[in-house]
């Protein structure tokens, strides 16, 4: 009885533990980026946002190379995600912006990928994250 108590302490502990960093970036950028491209933020937590609000919040992407840096797609799997970025290279040493907006249209958590391609490495993404919480639709009054 004592080992299945210790077990069950131990199982607890691991499934919430999995819980609170299942829906987290790597910080590890694998491309051909790395040392090219600084990502100021790879995931942001827009918090409670009311039913029906298109959430909308900005990534920023540093070019820390000595080239001129393309941001060349934004997309996303989910039609209910947008995006738009300046078309304009990101000189070395300067700053640009990602607009990504979830339409906000499904109560509950979420959890909305991006997937950035730049010119410095073409055949593999980078994903950047827009999470947080709808809450719940309005009930819809019934008048007498």
């Amino acid at each position: 009885m004592k080992h299945f108590t210790k077990l069950t302490v131990l199982l607890c502990l691991l499934v919430l533990s999995y819980k609170n960093t299942a829906q987290s970036l790597k910080c590890v950028d694998n491309s051909q980026n790395a040392g090219k491209v600084e990502w100021l933020e790879r995931q942001v937590n827009t918090g409670n946002v009311p039913f029906g609000q298109a959430v909308t919040r900005e990534f920023r992407v540093k070019n820390i190379s000595s080239e001129n840096l393309m941001i060349l797609q934004v997309k996303s799997t989910c039609h209910c995600v947008t995006s738009e970025w300046d078309q304009d290279p990101i000189a070395p040493g300067k700053t640009g912006i990602i607009k990504v907006t979830y339409d906000g249209q499904r109560e509950g958590d979420f959890y909305r990928i991006v997937s950035v391609i730049t010119n410095f490495d073409s055949m593999q993404s980078i994903p950047l994250a827009l999470t947080g919480k709808l809450e719940k639709k309005p009930e819809a009054s019934v008048g007498n």
